[in-house]
């Protein structure tokens, strides 16, 4: 059984897709926030009040664990060695 290396240029690549997603991700995480935010100031009785605490409270969860994979693939960036760009 033959292992094919992938280039570097291909791990760039397929590392680039997955943070445009990841990106995307986001985005959607933070729409989908606000959404839960105006749900909650526009809630009218006991039980929607319920549901837009419960909703808000899950897309602020979703947005931080989104956020923290951001994180962590970023501080991985292998395309950028050591003290390049500061400058």
């Amino acid at each position: 059984m033959i292992l094919r290396l992938k280039t570097k240029r291909e791990q760039a690549s397929v590392q680039s897709v997955e943070r445009q997603s990841l990106i995307a991700d986001i985005r959607r995480a933070e729409q989908e926030r606000k959404v839960a935010e105006w749900r909650f100031h526009h809630a009218l009785g006991e039980d929607h009040v319920d549901y837009a605490i419960y909703s808000l409270e899950a897309a602020e969860k979703k947005l931080g664990m989104l956020l923290r994979q951001a994180k962590l693939q970023w501080e991985d960036r292998p395309e950028r060695k050591e003290g390049e760009g500061a400058g």
